[in-house]
Formats: structure tokens, sequence, C-alpha cells
């Protein structure tokens, strides 16, 4: 006979009740026992996906670290013994790079623990500053946290908010101490269901997220559910179709054959690895290795298109043509949304997934995939957005530190609009989720297309769209820096803090596109969703970010001297050293910004920039110049002209829900 979840929680924390009450109580001042015997604690780590490469550790009512593992199985299976000194309650905190998982065992006889999204719902709800990450210590002090009743309260909450999706789901086991694993059905269907996230926003705040993630038009945002960690939301919406079962195994199954593709030496991979600038640019034809053929639809390279992009040794994909991708890894893949657009009449998905290089090197990335067959998928192969022009969005997350003037540091939020300026466009007009129209604009010496400034028409040296920007010195609280930081983009509408956490997670975004042939007729219409949405000030200032060295800014400032920039090198790259605190967003790119003479007039200046990706283990990198078209002299040679003045340094890094942050050093002051 089938009970309702609901009805088996109740069950569930009936008997736990009653295990931890038999008996005539103990005095109050008396400690509970240490456990006689070792306990081991066993379960499921996962986000649909198994939780692989994370480590598990234990720590106890005390602050003791009882256990430890980092052995979890395919199926996201794990096992640990406690120390016999393990004194419950006890928090099991599952640490993978810079993402974390938490879950908790109220006393020995809860010897089945998961550790997934759903239970770090569940701590973010027990912890007193609704950061789960910050649960082990917070029981330290107040034990009481984690108490049976309280577990158990906190775990009807969150069974009731999503019981609108175990429905669907047909699921009534307890997702904290029922036993699943990570194949892609039972519980394991509703972790691919959903999406959680759990931002700290203060000391005893933060805010969450939940949404059920399932097919829907690119221009159609969906719902989400929002609130704080001490409130007690309606329940989710139910979902119209869940993702079929098995497609996290599916996922997982595609990018072991990417990696599979990638353990064959390029020499075999392709026509000719490493080609160099005089040789023909290889294409699609010239993949050769089966296993290569065959991770793409119809087994050729030639049908994957993403943004404007095909398959080449200068397009997409064109690790696949070099020797330096041999031996690369994909994994960690998730399932994100399907696409129902005229480019995906399939049932095509959007995942996102993780690319390690042999030098252990790390970025998070994301692709369309096509299933095989749409009604009993036994495979996934890559397809790309099929859109014919680039184009796309990310929350951009920014520190500018000023560094003649610390006062003027400010924090900024906001958006990315990425174009490439490939000399297509004559415009591409983007509307943003709540109607803003924005206008990017070609400016020579900038590899994107650059903001357009509606009061004076002003095409910056921009593409990120700042919607909220706050000082960090206290004396300039009631200040804007879009006031007084004139060269960049600042969103003429200024929501507040409380305005962007209101804001979901997916949020759809509308790209057009005027070619240079025909300036004024719209080319075609391109839809971008976000992963996740830009954060509040107060959210941010929770990051941890990477700084420039030391002994780089004293270099800086003293090139600097009394002026707002520094002479860019003509005969060497410009060297970048940097450190990444405990715990901080890693640079997987860096930047320099600056400004030459223009010789057309000869009396005005223009903007530039030019960068490079580093990889995730690295601390320095060499950017050289890079010249962007005919009208862009900022560079003689392969290094800076002698007009070329540097006014900003940049680190820019990611995580895997898609934001970027950036440390961003300016050299110039701005007015108070």
């Amino acid at each position: 006979m089938k009970h309702s979840f609901t009805s088996a929680a109740a069950s569930i924390a009936t008997a736990l009740l009653i295990a931890a009450c038999g008996g005539s109580s103990p005095p109050a001042a008396v400690a509970p026992p240490a456990v006689a015997a070792a306990v081991t604690l066993s379960g499921t780590t996962a986000t649909g996906a198994a939780f692989t490469g994370a480590t598990i550790t234990v720590t106890d009512k005390t602050g003791a670290i009882v256990g430890t593992t980092n052995t979890i199985n395919a199926d996201g299976t794990y096992s640990i013994t406690l120390s016999s000194a393990a004194v419950f309650p006890v928090v099991l905190t599952a640490v993978r790079d810079d993402q974390i998982l938490v879950s908790v065992a109220t006393d020995s006889t809860a010897t089945t623990v998961n550790i997934t999204p759903i239970t770090n719902l569940i701590a973010a709800r027990l912890s007193t500053s609704g950061d789960p990450a910050k649960l082990a210590a917070e029981i330290v002090t107040n034990p009481t946290i984690a108490s049976v009743s309280n577990v158990s309260a906190k775990l009807a909450e969150v069974v009731a908010i999503l019981q609108p999706l175990l429905t669907a789901a047909n699921i009534s086991i307890n997702p904290l101490t029922g036993s699943f694993v990570a194949n892609g059905s039972g519980l394991d269907l509703v972790l691919d269901s959903l999406t959680i996230s759990i931002v700290p926003s203060s000391a005893t705040t933060s805010n969450i997220e939940i949404a059920v993630k399932q097919a829907s038009t690119d221009a159609l945002q969906p719902p989400a559910l929002k609130f704080t960690n001490t409130e007690v939301p309606a329940p989710v919406t139910a979902p119209t179709a869940l993702i079929k079962p098995g497609t996290t195994t599916l996922i997982a199954n595609l990018l072991s054959r990417i990696t599979a593709c990638y353990a064959i030496p390029a020499t075999m991979r392709v026509t000719k690895a490493d080609p160099i600038s005089t040789d023909p640019i290889e294409t699609a034809a010239d993949v050769l290795a089966p296993a290569c053929k065959e991770i793409f639809v119809g087994g050729n390279p030639a049908n994957y298109l993403s943004n404007g992009r095909a398959v080449g040794s200068r397009g997409a994909f064109s690790s696949l043509f070099r020797a330096s991708a041999d031996g690369a890894v994909f994994d960690r893949g998730a399932y994100e949304f399907t696409r129902v657009n005229s480019q995906s009449t399939n049932g095509d998905i959007v995942i996102s997934y993780r690319f390690t290089d042999r030098d252990g090197n790390v970025n998070n990335e994301s692709l369309a995939v096509r299933a095989d067959n749409l009604t009993a998928p036994t495979k996934y192969q890559i397809i790309g957005n099929q859109y014919v022009y680039d184009g796309g969005v990310s929350p951009n997350e920014q520190l500018r530190t000023f560094l003649k003037d610390a006062s003027n540091d400010y924090y900024s939020t906001g958006y990315t609009l990425n174009v490439r300026n490939d000399g297509n466009f004559s415009k591409v007009v983007v509307t943003a989720p709540n109607g803003t129209i924005l206008t990017l604009k070609p400016n020579p010496a900038f590899s994107n297309l650059q903001l357009v400034r509606e009061s004076d028409l002003r095409v910056l040296g921009t593409n990120f769209v700042r919607i909220r920007s706050e000082y960090i010195d206290p004396a300039k609280a009631s200040l804007d820096p879009a006031t007084a930081d004139r060269n960049l983009f600042f969103s003429v509408n200024k929501p507040t803090n409380a305005d962007i956490t209101a804001v979901a997670e997916q949020t759809v975004w509308t790209f057009d596109y005027y070619l240079t042939s025909a300036p004024t007729v719209i080319a075609t219409t391109q839809k971008y969703r976000t992963r996740a949405r830009a954060l509040s000030i107060t959210e941010l200032k929770q990051k941890i970010l990477p700084n420039v060295t030391p002994s780089d800014l004293a270099s800086a400032v003293a090139l600097i001297g009394s002026g707002n920039s520094f002479a860019a090198p003509t005969t060497a790259p410009v060297m970048l050293d940097w450190l990444v605190p405990t715990g901080g967003i890693v640079p997987t790119s860096i930047n320099i910004f600056g400004n030459y003479a223009d010789p057309s007039p000869a009396t005005t200046r223009s903007g530039f920039s030019d960068g490079r990706r580093v990889g995730s283990t690295t601390r320095s990198g060499a950017i050289q110049c890079f010249r962007k078209d005919s009208a862009d002299t900022h560079c003689n040679g392969s290094n800076f002209s002698s007009s070329a003045q540097i006014t900003g340094l940049n680190l820019v890094g990611n995580d895997p829900s898609g934001r970027e942050y950036a440390h961003f050093y300016a050299t110039y002051t701005i007015p108070f």
C-alpha cells in the first residue's frame, strides 16, 4: 500500500523521537555519553549525477572530525566508519572544489544519511546563518540546532515544499535517510529535475531559489520559487513533464565518450595536429578518428553549429586539433534545461560539464546535445545550439580596485553581453528580461561588440551592464559610482539588492542582429537563457576574489606616477602575477585594458583590450598585443605601439553556475 510522503516523514520523525526519548530522561546537566562502538554511516551523495571527486568529512558536536573519505562510487554511494569517540549529532560535509553539500545525522541509529542538494537545503534551514557550510561550526556552540525534533521539523518543511515534484515522480522515500543510487531514476530523478540555489547574503540570511527543470520554449522564463532561509514558502509548481529517467546516466556516458576521443593522440584524431597560421584551416572534414566523429550528431562533426561557429581548428572544438588537449577529461555533467524552438524540435537539452586538461587546468562549460531517439534515447550526441551568429549572456560580478585611491573602490553586479566583433554586424539590439533595451556596436580594438550609452550615443569600451554598484568606503555609502566612473556602462534602472535577489536564476534575453550589409533590417533573432542570475551586492561581498600580487601592484603604481595610466611595453608582453586566497575564485583568463593614439584623426585616442586564457593552476601569465582589424593600430608587430597606455588589469574566473567574477585594477582616478 502506497503512503503519502508527508505521512511517511511524520512516522519517521515519531520513530526518531521515540528512539531518542525512550525510558526516563537523564538529569539536564548530564551530557549524552559517547558512542560505545564505532558507527558506520553510508548513503548516497549526488546532485543527480554522483558527487564523485568530493571529500566527505564528518564533524561531531564537539567540533572534532570523526570520519572522512574521498571514496565515492560511480553510483554516488559512500561509507564512513566513525571514531568510537564520536558524539552525536554529526554534520557530513562533502566538498568538491568550490561546491559544498551538507547533511546531518541526529544520533547513532541514523546510519543511512544521504548528502544531496535536498539535504543541503535542510541544512540551510537548520543553520542560524542560513549557510549550510557553517552548520558544523554552529552545532558546536548550539547542538540543539540538530536535535531530532528540529531536524524532523525542517525535513517535513522541505518535503512539503517539494511535494508536487515528489508526487509527480511517484517518490515516497525519505530524502535524508532513504536508500537510492545515482542512476537517473527514483529519488535521483527528482535531483535531476531540481535546481536549488543557496546564496549567503549576510551573517544570518541566505537567499534560496528552487526551480523545477523541464522542457520549455527558449522564450519562456521557467517558474522559480524564491525565499530566505527563515521563510516557509508555498510548494513548488508541479512540473508539466519530468525529464526522462536515466538522463544523467546518458550525460555521463556522453562525457565519457568525449574523454575517450581526447585520449586518442591528436595526430590520430585529425588530419594534421597543431596547424599553424601558414597551414590551411582545418575543418570538420579533417576529423579522422571514428571515436571522435561518433560524439557528434549523425557521426558527423559537420552537423555541429553553435553561435555561428562550426567545428574547426579556428572554430568550435578547436582543441580537437591540438596535441596540448591530449588526455583532456570531460566530466561532472548535469542537465540544465530542454530547448524547444525552431532550431530544436528533437528535444535537445543543454548540459553543463567540467573540462580538465592534462595539466589539471579546469573550465566550467555548457553544451547543447541531442538524443539519438526522442522516445527511448540510448545516447546523446553533440549538436550545438544551431545559432548562425555569435551571442550569449552571463552574470558578471566585479570588484573594482583603484590603485591610486582606495576610497574609490566599489563593487558592481550585472550581466556581460557577448557577441564577437567579427565585422558582420552593424549592431545587435538586446532586450533584457525586464524589457530594457540595450545596443551593442563595433569598437575597432575590442574583440566583442561594445555597449552604446543612450545619453550621448557613445560606443563605450565595455560589454558589461552594471545594474547596481556600491562603494566599499562607508563614507560614500550614499553615493553612486555611476556619477563618477563615466567611461563605463551603468543601467539607467537602479534595482535594489532585494530587487536583484527576486530575479529568477534562469532568465531569457533576446538578441536581434543587424548586419553591416543591411543595417536597418533584423537579420535574425536568437534567445539566450542564463543559468544563474546576477548576485546582489550583499551576496557578492561574501565571495573571495583573486588578487594581483603586491609586487606587481607596486610596480604598476610606480609606473603610473602622477598620471592616470602607464605605457605598455613595446618590446615584450605584459606580465601579470596573481594570488588566490583559500576558497577564492580561480582566474581562468587575464586581461589588460588601455587606449592608444588613433591616427584618424590623430588627435583622438581609442580604447583597446587584450587578454588570454590561463590554466586554473597557474599564477602567472604573459599578455601579448593582438590586432583586431585593419583600423586597429595599438600593436606594433606582436607587441604594443609606442602610444599604447594601460588603464586596467583584470583577473576573471567563473563558477559551475556560469557566473563570471572579476577583480579589476584601475590605474586612473575618478571624482569624489
